[in-house]
């Protein structure tokens, strides 16, 4: 994910699914907090639409998903299924892959399509930066 928008939102996203899950008590370390929230359903795909028209154009096209990561892989097959039932729903529909993708990714996804360790990881980044909000706001 290139988009630094995108990748903030995210991390914003993913912070407070975190925030969540521990006034819940759904975990009792920051590995298990890392896996439960990559879980956890994501307000959207997080993926440009641009992006993943290209992914879903390879898949069309026959060639290999081999180089993106499982997780990733997962997540443009979830769209591509989105994107086939689309055009079942639309049949009259005009618009382009690319369009019809920016709808898509906007809808709720039901994972945030990382890794335990990729969700520590920006977990761990958005705790420092609330600390040094806080500190700054004493």
């Amino acid at each position: 994910m290139r988009d630094t928008g995108l990748k903030r939102k995210k991390a914003e996203a993913l912070y407070a699914v975190y925030k969540r899950g521990l006034v819940d008590g759904r975990f009792n370390s920051l590995f298990a907090a890392g896996q439960w929230c990559a879980r956890q359903p994501a307000p959207c795909f997080y993926i440009s639409a641009k992006r993943a028209s290209l992914l879903l154009g390879q898949i069309f096209a026959g060639v290999s998903l081999i180089k993106v990561n499982a997780s990733q892989r997962r997540m443009v097959w979830e769209l591509h299924d989105r994107y086939q039932r689309y055009l079942k729903d639309h049949p009259e529909n005009t618009l382009s892959r690319e369009r019809v993708l920016e709808i898509l990714v906007d809808e709720p996804a039901p994972e945030f399509y990382i890794t335990g360790d990729a969700a520590r990881k920006i977990i761990r980044e958005q705790v420092k930066l609330a600390r040094k909000r806080n500190r700054w706001l004493a």
